[in-house]
């Protein structure tokens, strides 16, 4: 079980970024949309590519900002990773299938990145997280920061044991109090492929 010492741990690890990697993936995705859309390229076999621009314009900012030690960059098939000692973050795209995380697939390295161990044993210190995000109704990002236990494949149920919503600024983050609970989080999906759903490619970047 995940203590409160040891969420607030992670959530002041990761309050530095919740401006910047909101301020990131608006202004990279629009930028994405505008490229796209001002050469036509609005049917279904472009939608990868606009999220992965969103990233590339994403990455591009974040290289040029101060995110108090927070280092990004970019990894195979397009990922977006930021690393501060031990401490590591994926930023992935919302599946378009069940709740928002996509299953890790078959490669090797990605399943490992799932199972993070129980905090008794190393503690967090080394949290392997996903960032993920979406668009909501209002047009706006929204983050989803979770630490899962468990890796999954299609069509099973994924766990995790820290959950967030990544507030907009980091002084709504320092508000925020985290209550323990024996049970870890059931973060539901249900995929056809783990290959193919490994990460969202349905509606705009």
């Amino acid at each position: 079980m995940l203590r409160p010492e040891d969420a607030r741990f992670i959530t002041e690890a990761i309050t530095p970024l919740a401006a910047p990697l909101h301020e990131a993936l608006e202004e990279g995705r629009q930028n994405a949309n505008d490229h796209y859309d001002r050469h036509e390229m609005t049917d279904r076999p472009f939608l990868k590519g606009r999220t992965d621009l969103t990233r590339d314009h994403a990455l591009a900012r974040l290289l040029k900002q101060d995110l108090a030690g927070w280092k990004p960059s970019r990894r195979g098939s397009g990922r977006l990773h930021l690393s501060r000692n031990a401490m590591s973050i994926r930023l992935l795209h919302r599946s378009p299938f069940g709740d928002s995380v996509p299953p890790p697939g078959k490669n090797r390295a990605r399943i490992n990145y799932y199972r993070n161990p129980t905090p008794d044993l190393i503690g967090v210190g080394a949290s392997q997280l996903l960032a993920v995000w979406d668009v909501d109704e209002k047009g706006e990002v929204i983050i989803r920061v979770v630490r899962p236990t468990k890796s999954f494949r299609a069509g099973a149920v994924s766990t995790s044991d820290y959950d967030l919503l990544l507030p907009r600024s980091a002084e709504d983050l320092s508000k925020l109090e985290f209550v323990s609970s024996d049970e870890e989080i059931n973060l539901g999906f249900l995929f056809e492929d783990d290959e193919e759903q490994e990460e969202g490619e349905e509606g705009s970047a």
